[in-house]
């Protein structure tokens, strides 16, 4: 994709989101995922770019990273909240919404395929088996780079102290309570956490610290690692045991092997 077809999906992106504006303004939650859509978009673009990827790979990159999460417009607007488990599911929504608004309309047609499948299955729990090489990639990819941000919207959310008030970013678990057991075992077994087994902002902070275990390319883990999300993740810990920290220097250490 070269950068006057990266201009175009922006520019139709901008006008999309523009549709959901009253009286100029977006709703707080709009704003939010816009803002998230754009740093993902930035993310993409840094990690593939740390790849050493072609430009026209990286702006396919940044495109999916704005595109990703364009599902959350309708999403809030029909049902005043972007938990898929109580209204849809936003990779799905966002595939249809692509297609029926007509944003990659123009673009030749295995970007728009890439794009159209990246947005569709950047949320699923497991990648698909049997995805081309370059499907594989790019979804990877926004899959990395969409867990950067939310490490950010996360500490940033409590370093402000707007999780107290928004309960879409809380999720309703309990914020001071210990991390639970069953969560814990499953971190140190390597496996991957059961969302039903969240109770506590610990429990979610040690979901955060297994995705980055699971993080596809040595780019992403470097930004990691160069942002010091780690740290500052463990100084807004709203608690600390010596087996939570102890969840923190693991990942510290697969870290440090990943960068080297």
């Amino acid at each position: 994709m070269n950068t006057k077809k990266l201009n175009l999906l922006s520019e139709r992106f901008n006008n999309y989101v523009d549709s959901f504006r009253i009286d100029g303004a977006l709703h707080p939650m709009h704003q939010l995922k816009l803002e998230h859509s754009i740093r993902v978009s930035i993310d993409a673009r840094e990690i593939a770019a740390g790849m050493n990827w072609t430009e026209e790979e990286v702006n396919l990159a940044e495109a999916v990273g704005l595109f990703h999460d364009t599902a959350r417009f309708p999403q809030f607007e029909k049902y005043k909240t972007f938990s898929d488990a109580d209204s849809i599911d936003h990779g799905d929504l966002g595939f249809q919404t692509l297609e029926k608004e007509g944003l990659l309309d123009g673009l030749e047609a295995e970007s728009r395929d890439l794009i159209l499948h990246s947005v569709q299955y950047h949320n699923k729990k497991h990648l698909q088996p049997g995805l081309t090489e370059r499907k594989e990639k790019h979804l990877r990819l926004i899959r990395d780079a969409d867990r950067l941000d939310i490490f950010f919207i996360c500490w940033h959310a409590i370093h402000t102290g707007e999780i107290h008030d928004n309960p879409e970013i809380s999720m309703g678990i309990d914020f001071n309570g210990s991390p639970t057991d069953t969560v814990l075992d499953q971190f140190e077994r390597g496996e991957a956490i059961d969302y039903r087994t969240l109770n506590s902002m610990a429990d979610r902070f040690i979901l955060l610290l297994s995705w980055i275990h699971d993080l596809s390319y040595n780019s992403t883990k470097r930004i990691v690692h160069e942002r010091g999300i780690l740290q500052s993740f463990i100084k807004v810990l709203p608690v600390k045991t010596d087996r939570l920290i102890n969840c923190f220097k693991i990942t510290d250490t697969f870290l440090a092997s990943a960068d080297q």
